[in-house]
């Protein structure tokens, strides 16, 4: 008995593992994943097959009328590409909860929100692949910033953004839900409606008079005109775009603190 003591005694305690190496671990394990399963080259991929599948058909009839369709199209596909990153970040969550990491990694000594902060880091290297490939299918048909270089610097912060905070949203329904795949085909719906009924493949102008207003306000339109204008360097009143992107980010930060608070309760 007096022997156990002792070892209990002169056991090394416990340490727990700070925020930022717990996640930088985290994230370096869902990297190395992605690029092994091939998510990483369909990150990159996925914008050129949405740009050419939609410039090819359209590119015509939209510049008959003078306009650069490259030019027009470009914020659209990024943010369709953000739209899947999120839809990719539920299957991801959901696979991990049936897995059971969320269990093993609960038992070990790292913060609670370590888990989901790894999975953003990638999401946000995600988002930095399918920027680089849309930009190259982009820039060989025409598209180009003619704007400042903060404009440039805010069009690219700005897509990463939408992504992410579409991501902590769906991350956190992935996690929670019974079945994540079933999440992830319903958002398939409303991703689709939202962006044929934008302004991001034509102009309002295009659409029936009684869904125009549907089409300039809602939030897939705002992103996209506010990123044409940054890309050529238009006058931009940036009111509902921020009010957006804090709103989703807002959110997503508090969807994700209360599951990683139902987790910890557990």
């Amino acid at each position: 008995m007096t022997a156990t003591l002792v070892a209990a005694q002169t056991q090394t305690p416990r340490r727990s593992v700070g925020l930022v190496s717990a996640t930088a671990t985290l994230a370096g394990q869902k990297i190395s994943a992605a690029v092994r399963g091939g998510d990483a080259v369909f990150a990159m991929l996925s914008p050129i097959v949405f740009f050419l599948c939609f410039y090819v058909p359209l590119h015509r009839r939209f510049e008959v009328a003078g306009g650069d369709y490259a030019q027009f199209l470009m914020p659209i596909i990024f943010l369709q590409t953000g739209i899947f990153t999120a839809i990719t970040a539920t299957e991801v969550a959901g696979a991990d909860a049936r897995a059971g990491v969320r269990e093993r990694l609960m038992s070990l000594p790292i913060p609670r929100i370590a888990p989901i902060l790894g999975r953003m880091v990638w999401i946000v290297a995600r988002m930095c692949l399918a920027i680089c490939g849309g930009l190259i299918v982009g820039f060989s048909l025409g598209f180009r910033f003619h704007g400042s270089a903060g404009e440039t610097i805010g069009f690219l912060l700005l897509v990463v953004v939408f992504g992410l905070a579409l991501s902590l949203l769906t991350d956190a329904a992935g996690t929670v839900a019974a079945s994540s795949l079933a999440v992830a085909s319903l958002l398939m719906i409303p991703q689709l409606i939202l962006i044929m009924a934008s302004t991001g493949l034509v102009p309002a102008a295009s659409f029936p008079g009684w869904i125009q207003p549907f089409v300039r306000n809602q939030p897939l339109s705002v992103f996209a005109d506010a990123l044409r204008a940054l890309s050529t360097g238009a006058d931009l009143d940036p009111t509902a775009v921020i009010c957006w992107a804090v709103g989703l980010l807002v959110a997503g930060g508090i969807a994700a603190i209360a599951v990683a608070r139902k987790q910890a309760t557990r």
